[in-house]
């Protein structure tokens, strides 16, 4: 399920969810940051872990970590840099695609271990 959906769903009916997993949030339309997709994060009582590129054209980890702030979310944020919206980082970045990868992934199993403590 795409994360905006399951962030709606979670808003909605927030029983049984212990967290939320964001891969690429979509904060808005590329080249819209005006149009925000936010309006129902505050209603999702679970943490939430957004990892996000720097480069996302639906939202940069900035503008993801402007909204966790100003709404004051129970979320962390993982950024990944000069990684887009799929976490695709340049060849100038020096970083092997696939690391990148791993490395969300290794974000995402450490954050999910500190739910079940």
């Amino acid at each position: 399920m795409g994360g905006r959906i399951a962030s709606q769903v979670a808003a909605i009916n927030p029983d049984g969810i212990d967290g939320l997993v964001f891969l690429g949030y979509p904060l808005h339309p590329p080249g819209r940051p005006d149009k925000l997709r936010a309006e129902h994060l505050p209603e999702i009582k679970a943490p939430m872990l957004f990892c996000q590129g720097a480069r996302d054209a639906f939202g940069t980890n900035k503008e993801i970590s402007a909204v966790i702030k100003k709404l004051r979310l129970p979320a962390t944020l993982y950024a990944v840099e000069g990684g887009d919206h799929s976490f695709k980082v340049p060849k100038s970045a020096g970083v092997p695609q696939q690391q990148i990868y791993e490395m969300v992934m290794d974000k995402v199993g450490e954050w999910m271990m500190l739910l079940r403590r």
